[in-house]
């Protein structure tokens, strides 16, 4: 579960058995005192936790107990999800948002003698969501209740509420008549052989934001999109297509979605871009740059990550069009460009080093990029994934020989092993017998020689860059290994 839906958690047990269920979700095995450490409770509670949640999916999940701790493994994933939502069946906030988002709303004094609360109690309730809402530049507004801020704000915040976070019992869930329409009227247009600047998002994300577009315009609010950024999409032959099903909506649905709406659908789609599609990428920027400065910080953003200059121009193509999509949400709002929490702090962890260089880099910039501050994190996270995305997909094919001693099963479990995590980038060599001998090896042109048998580096290994492994390799010589074959550091 997403810290966002967390936030609106409003039982401390849940909210310990959610951060549990992640927790071994992700590792699929640990121990209790890990999982106290990481819930920040004791130990006693933890056991407790465990032995409730061992009982409450005994028919959907196992948790085996080891001398080592547990292991953690699902056994019927449906009915291990339905479970997971069943654990929210009472949570009045989950119900709250969604009465929100279809408009449903009521009193505050009325909201507290339904869920059996005194008034301060429910308001000292729904205090604790207010950082998260604040994140997204919302807060509640009493009497009736509801959530206030830009209108693409609140989309943002209800996207990111029932589609990046897990299935509740009160998640909105997208009209199948959206679908249905559009697939019924278009498809026969959708190709990737007719489109002009296509995009890199998914076919669920694209109706969420359509459906939240119409749930929103039919309770009579709209949007804003900057007069500069509208008259480049009127021009646009996917944009035609988009709202080509204008009149088949108002028939199915009673809403009028005027051009500026389709206008919001249509970027909010075409601002995910893709990582191999030089065409689109093209396209999009030669349809909507407005900002002649892009091209200039995409030359200094290689230059500083020492890409060969043979790669500027195909990977130029790329950044351009994202550094492009990032102003363009900017520019509509800079909301549009936040990152989930989690998913900051998770891949903050992992990264550290592309994404500081990344940060100062957008710092360096920030007067030419002409962005929002508050954002400005959650952007770097952002080029972060997509630009070390780009440079992995990019990266030349290498020609690697293993020169691999010792037993025999162990050198096959290297071999497959060495298959799966590079054969289908690079030109893998397992040198025979008959072309061990040093002429041969230097004849080959080969980019790096991977040994577990430290002799050889005397006997066969001249200039060659070359990694000596342990005699079975561990995760930390395979990833020497990986950052030895990038074209980049």
């Amino acid at each position: 579960m997403r810290e966002l839906q967390l936030s609106f958690i409003s039982n401390k047990p849940t909210i310990r058995l959610f951060n549990t269920l992640n927790y071994i979700e992700r590792n699929r095995s640990f121990t209790i005192g890990e999982l106290a450490e990481q819930n920040d409770a004791s130990y006693r509670t933890t056991a407790n936790d465990i032995k409730y949640l061992k009982e409450y999916f005994k028919d959907s999940a196992l948790f085996t107990s080891t001398s080592n701790g547990y292991i953690f493994q699902e056994i019927e994933r449906s009915l291990y999800k339905e479970r997971k939502k069943q654990l929210l069946e009472n949570e009045l906030l989950f119900k709250l948002v969604e009465d929100i988002f279809y408009g449903r709303l009521e009193r505050i004094d009325e909201l507290a003698y339904q869920y059996n609360y005194s008034e301060s109690a429910f308001r000292r309730l729904l205090m604790k969501c207010n950082p998260i809402l604040n994140s997204y530049g919302l807060k509640w507004v009493s009497n009736p209740l509801t959530i206030s801020g830009s209108e693409a704000s609140l989309r943002k915040f209800f996207k990111d509420f029932f589609y990046e976070g897990v299935e509740t019992p009160y998640s909105v869930l997208v009209d199948q008549r959206l679908p249905d329409l559009i697939l019924n009227k278009v498809a026969d247009k959708l190709s990737i052989d007719t489109y002009e600047v296509a995009t890199g998002t998914t076919p669920t994300s694209f109706y969420y934001n359509f459906f939240i577009t119409l749930i929103r315009v039919g309770q009579g609010c709209g949007v804003t999109i900057p007069k500069k950024i509208l008259e480049r999409v009127y021009e646009e032959k996917d944009f035609l297509l988009i709202s080509s099903v204008s009149k088949e909506i108002e028939m199915v649905f009673g809403i009028h979605l005027s051009k500026e709406e389709f206008a919001w659908v249509y970027l909010v789609t075409m601002c995910d871009r893709t990582f191999n599609y030089e065409k689109f990428e093209k396209n999009f920027f030669e349809q909507f740059n407005l900002w002649p400065e892009i091209t200039k910080m995409t030359e200094i953003f290689l230059n500083e990550r020492k890409i060969p200059v043979n790669k500027h121009a195909q990977l130029a193509i790329f950044l351009k069009s994202f550094l492009l999509s990032i102003k363009i949400k900017d520019t509509i709002d800079p909301v549009l460009n936040k990152v989930m929490f989690d998913i900051l702090d998770e891949f903050v962890s992992d990264n550290t080093e592309d994404y500081e260089r990344n940060y100062r880099f957008l710092q360096g910039h920030k007067k030419t990029f002409a962005i929002s501050e508050t954002y400005m994190r959650d952007i770097c996270i952002s080029l972060t994934l997509y630009s070390d995305m780009l440079l992995d997909y990019y990266e030349s094919s290498k020609k690697v020989y293993f020169l691999l001693e010792g037993n025999h099963l162990a050198y096959q479990s290297i071999r497959i092993k060495a298959l799966k995590l590079f054969g289908n980038k690079h030109e893998l060599t397992f040198v025979p017998i008959q072309s061990l001998t040093r002429d041969k090896l230097n004849a080959e042109n080969i980019d790096l020689i991977v040994t577990n048998y430290s002799r050889y580096i005397a006997d066969f290994i001249n200039d060659i860059d070359y990694i000596l492994v342990k005699d079975v390799p561990d995760e930390q010589d395979w990833s020497n290994i990986s950052n030895q074959l990038r074209d980049w550091k």
